[in-house]
């Protein structure tokens, strides 16, 4: 994978939330009261997969901290936040395993 494609990719997938919050109304009703809730079941199956490897065995500690880094910052509803809480998590978890 290059640069630019990795700058494509981001590009597309933030161009096209943010045309869908300018472009489309807010839903309302029940349908709101859906997608207020999907983030976080999402959220709880990419961290599942993320703890297991292939063969069905738990990954390293570092990763374990990085997911629970990451849970804790949920509420607050931020990407950016839950990417500094897993990497704040993922380097506590180095720390305790000695691993440099």
């Amino acid at each position: 994978m290059n640069l630019v494609l990795v700058v494509v990719i981001g590009a597309l997938t933030y161009g096209s939330r943010a045309i869908s919050v300018v472009a489309l109304p807010r839903p309302r009703g029940r349908l709101e009261h859906v997608l207020a809730r999907m983030p976080a079941p999402i959220f709880a199956s990419l961290a599942v997969l993320s703890l297991i490897n292939a063969d069905r065995s738990l990954v390293p500690l570092p990763v374990w901290t990085a997911a629970l880094g990451a849970l804790v910052t949920t509420p607050r509803r931020s990407l950016a936040l839950a990417l500094i809480g897993g990497v704040c998590g993922y380097l506590v978890g180095r720390v305790l395993t000695g691993t440099p």
